[in-house]
């Protein structure tokens, strides 16, 4: 089996501490309180660092107070629900912890809320010791990590949709059992963050591969399964699906080609490009037209340089088309010659090829197998 990709992908670290793809943010406003003052500090600080501590979710960013946001937006000091979004609009956060405490004897009690747009808002109430006063101190920071994991339910879930080139396989991630894939094809949903994926089938070897899954969306995997064949195949059959190949890379880069072709008329960028030209001049490409505006003081410079720009990469584009689409019938029309006249015999594990995309939030690839 041969395996051509191309991919262009950018992973993150589970544990975050600011956010990126990998990790949800959650903006922590600092708690109010009336007469626990260091005691509120030190929560406020050992909740940051319990979100910092739990895989796929980030601190926010911003440095907020509960007091100061009530009062300029005029609410309460415990603030209503309308209140409470109009402090998301406010602090431009999708989801934040806020929170009130105060002394009751030796004691601080009070309670911790997690907004989150169109979702429920989630509440738990906190009582410590009123000695707690640091940070780092370890009693309070569980104490935090307890409250951060009651509120968001603990790391936030992704699904992880896994592609093999078996019809059926089980599949494993990290060393358990998750599954069986039907029809070449399963979505699991897992924790958020890196994860080892392994594929088992029978008639082929076992496929592995390392993702990363990122949180409240689908990432692919696509694993290509070697089958297990008796005999090595011919050097002609393995030119055979080479040339298919080829000819299925050749024909994608066309066709995107003959896309951003398609995309240049109706740019923004071109339109104003165009209402720089008489209406009788029908190619603003041409170079006698290119030259002639570029020489025109009266024009746009920024308009000018924006829309040649895209009649040059029309112009790029157009000539790759010219070139990729006789190569791909090419190299397919002699890949088919060559497995058509092999004359080698069928394995039973039927041959073919299969390209598998991989999409993710900033991850993309495109997967092209040949199987003999």
């Amino acid at each position: 089996m041969l395996t051509l990709s191309a991919c262009l992908s950018r992973g993150g670290a589970a544990r975050a501490a600011e956010p990126s793809a990998s990790a949800l943010p959650i903006t922590v406003i600092a708690l109010r309180t009336d007469d626990a003052y260091d005691q509120a500090d030190a929560l406020t600080k050992a909740l940051r660092s319990a979100i910092k501590d739990t895989p796929g979710w980030s601190v926010g960013e911003g440095d907020f107070s509960l007091e100061v946001l009530t009062l300029s937006l005029q609410c309460s000091d415990v603030p209503d629900a309308a209140c409470q979004s109009r402090i998301a609009d406010q602090i431009k956060s999708d989801r934040y912890l806020w929170g009130v405490v105060r002394k009751e004897g030796t004691s601080v009690v009070g309670e911790l809320h997690l907004w989150s747009r169109g979702k429920p808002a989630a509440n738990v109430p906190v009582k410590h010791s009123a000695n707690l006063t640091e940070g780092n101190d370890e009693t309070l920071r569980k104490i935090a990590a307890d409250a951060v994991a009651a509120l968001t339910g603990g790391p936030p879930k992704g699904s992880l949709r896994v592609r093999t080139g078996a019809a059926q396989a089980s599949v494993l991630i990290d060393g358990k059992p998750a599954g069986a894939v039907q029809n070449g094809e399963a979505t699991f949903t897992v924790v958020t963050g890196p994860h080892r994926v392994l594929v088992k089938s029978p008639g082929f070897l076992d496929a592995e591969a390392s993702v990363v899954v990122q949180p409240v969306a689908t990432t692919d995997v696509a694993l290509s399964q070697m089958p297990v064949e008796s005999s090595q195949p011919s050097w002609k059959r393995v030119g055979g699906f080479v040339g298919l190949g080829a000819g299925a890379v050749f024909g994608t880069v066309a066709v995107i080609s003959s896309i951003q072709v398609a995309t240049v008329p109706s740019d923004p960028r071109f339109k104003a490009y165009r209402a720089l030209f008489d209406r009788k001049v029908e190619d603003v490409c041409a170079r006698e037209q290119r030259q002639a505006i570029r020489g025109d003081v009266t024009a746009d410079t920024r308009t000018v340089e924006a829309g040649i720009g895209l009649c040059e990469r029309a112009d790029t584009h157009t000539a790759l088309q010219i070139v990729l689409y006789p190569l791909a019938a090419i190299s397919a029309g002699v890949g088919a010659y060559l497995l058509v006249t092999s004359g080698e015999g069928r394995s039973t594990v039927r041959p073919g090829l299969t390209v598998q995309p991989s999409v993710s939030l900033d991850a993309g690839g495109l997967d092209v197998t040949y199987r003999w």
